[in-house]
């Protein structure tokens, strides 16, 4: 647990409340009751109620199985919210926390709502919460909404949606049209707007945010047009629009995979859906846990999600649309536009993709990357997985090589190694998410933000080793949500104590979040605070979070212009070469050039 130092046992930071009176709350759909619990933070204590395990939707199984999701319908009886619901089946991960309890009836939401007045006559403003992890592990109950409810004066909403094949299969036609994961996100957007006023909520203030995957569905639900008045902020941690093959047509070979790994004939679409909506959901996910502790490398393919382009929720590829966004407009991108939005990354985004596989914090403390491993396994294979359907040339390769070397220290083992997880962290979050803010910022009367979150944790949320200098993937999550949750669940830390500088940036990053919920400004109305500047494509100012904040300017700037302008360029011009070259000679496969360019 995190603990204040000093304070009694029943002043610690989370989770330890005192029971009070049993709030209700009559809804449209029924009573429901919860429970009242006192929690701290920096010596100041709140009560707060929360509503728990919520269904807002019907249990996805059976016939609605690989279906959007149905209204729950009315309760037949009072409900009693004082316990979380079950979590989406999942595989876990080594470095992921284990869920205690999965079901395929997991699409239940989490409410908290503080015991004081609100900012305004309408309600308190609402906070809707997505978790990440992929869009194939997670769970809304690990994030407690208690702290950052009663610090910010705000309710804060956690939801669960369906995760993996059973979330998002993609067979191409009306069976399984895919992105049921979103879907759910969406529908609970709905709920919230129909229901959060019982609450004291304020419809009409609701922002979104998310980490990760759930930074990416933020980004998602405000190029969805059918979300118009269901939010009116949107703040994105490490995720964005685009990400190096996340979005296809369909996921029928993953379909496929899984079908033939349990047995079933996969010569018909129909028959390998049948297969998946007969199979057990321990069954579908005992499928990628058999794979990963074999070793098959074919494990990754099924265990990765891939959303895709259904016609519907996702309308076209959103990397397309922002290529375009500078010359064309379309209903997505105005959209997109009018949500407000704060968008930023931790200062070593890298570290959590290329290290968390290599092994644990002490195996990597002395790990080395020679120049050799660099130049001929790391960089081919980033470049195979980012342009999986093109041809990377040599000469392009050497490019990247040249400008992710220390050119003072070049063949530093350690030095590379920084370098890779520089690399990692630039193709997958830096560049996507300088991108989108610039497509979000490059209009008129547009409030877009943007952040960096620099420091080092004590405990961080992913334990990763000395060497890495700044802040890890997923760990502003701690003090954004006030340090309120279970560290020994989610990250096998035991007992700690925050030193009072990570409180204090808690404190700091709680205020300009619910500010920016309250008023779409994260400066107002607590004003004490260093001044949040907005950002656009000429100053490209942002904000640093760190033990002292800061304001600064052309964040990741260079890697952003290497990667969309330089090698988006190279890669066009080697694609327009191979096409003429196969327009005068015949099919591209059929023919060989000798060193002088000849060709026959």
């Amino acid at each position: 647990m995190y603990y204040i130092r000093g304070l009694p046992i029943l002043l610690i930071l989370i989770n330890q409340y005192q029971s009070a009176e049993v709030p209700s709350v009559a809804t449209k759909l029924g009573m429901i009751t919860g429970e009242t619990k006192s929690v701290t933070f920096q010596r100041n204590a709140y009560q707060v109620d929360r509503y728990l395990g919520i269904p807002y939707a019907k249990p996805p199984t059976g016939d609605l199985r690989f279906q959007p999701p149905q209204p729950f319908g009315p309760f037949s009886e009072t409900y009693n919210a004082a316990d979380f619901g079950a979590s989406c089946p999942q595989q876990s991960y080594p470095f992921m926390p284990v869920e205690k309890k999965t079901d395929e009836d997991c699409l239940f939401l989490n409410i908290y709502v503080p015991r004081q007045k609100p900012d305004e006559p309408s309600g308190h403003a609402v906070m809707f919460f997505i978790h990440g992890g992929g869009f194939s592990t997670g769970s809304s109950n690990h994030f407690d909404g208690a702290v950052l409810s009663c610090e910010g004066n705000v309710i804060v909403v956690t939801i669960n949606y369906r995760l993996g094949l059973l979330g998002f299969l993609d067979i191409d036609n009306e069976k399984a049209s895919g992105n049921f994961g979103l879907l759910d996100q969406h529908f609970a957007l709905q709920w919230v707007n129909e229901n959060i006023g019982a609450f004291g909520g304020d419809k009409d203030r609701v922002t979104i945010f998310g980490q990760a995957a759930g930074s990416m569905s933020v980004a998602l639900h405000m190029l969805f047009p059918s979300n118009k008045g269901l939010f009116r902020n949107g703040i994105t941690q490490s995720g964005s629009l685009d990400l190096p093959g996340i979005y296809l047509e369909n996921n029928i070979d993953m379909a496929k995979s899984f079908a033939k790994k349990m047995s079933c004939s996969i010569e018909t679409v129909d028959e390998v859906f049948n297969c998946l909506k007969e199979a057990s959901h321990e069954n579908i996910i005992q499928v990628i846990l058999d794979e990963m502790q074999s070793g098959v490398m074919s494990s990754t393919a099924l265990a990765d999600v891939a959303l895709t382009i259904d016609g519907k929720f996702i309308r076209n590829n959103p990397a397309n649309m922002i290529k375009k966004a500078d010359t064309d407009s379309c209903e997505e991108i105005d959209f997109f536009r009018s949500i407000k939005l704060i968008n930023g990354v931790n200062g070593n985004e890298g570290g959590f993709l290329f290290l968390t596989g290599l092994g644990n914090s002490e195996m990597l403390e002395d790990l080395e990357i020679t120049r050799k491993k660099m130049n001929t396994r790391l960089v081919p294979g980033i470049m195979a997985i980012m342009y999986e359907n093109k041809t990377v040339p040599e000469f392009l390769q050497q490019l990247i090589i040249f400008e992710y070397t220390d050119w003072e220290n070049p063949d530093d083992p350690k030095r590379l190694r920084e370098q890779v997880v520089q690399l990692s962290g630039d193709i997958s979050f830096n560049v996507p998410g300088i991108e989108m803010s610039r497509f979000h910022s490059n209009a008129s009367n547009v409030d877009s933000y943007v952040y960096h979150f620099l420091p080092k944790l004590a405990k961080p949320l992913f334990p990763l080793p000395k060497w890495v200098k700044y802040a890890n993937h997923g760990d502003e999550l701690i003090p954004v949500f006030g340090y309120n949750f279970d560290p020994q669940d989610l990250s096998n830390i035991s007992e700690y104590t925050p030193p009072e500088w990570e409180l204090d940036l808690s404190n700091r990053m709680m205020k300009y979040w619910t500010n920016f919920a309250k008023t779409g400004d994260p400066n107002k109305p607590d004003s004490e605070m260093l001044a949040w500047p907005k950002y656009d494509v000429k100053s490209q100012s942002y904000f640093m979070f760190d033990k002292e904040d800061s304001i600064g300017q052309y964040l990741y700037a260079r890697p952003t212009e290497f990667w969309t302008k330089i090698v988006k360029a190279v890669i066009d011009a080697t694609e327009e070469h191979a096409q003429t070259v196969t327009s005068q000679f015949g099919k591209k496969e059929s023919q060989t050039c000798d060193k002088d360019g000849n060709c026959g």
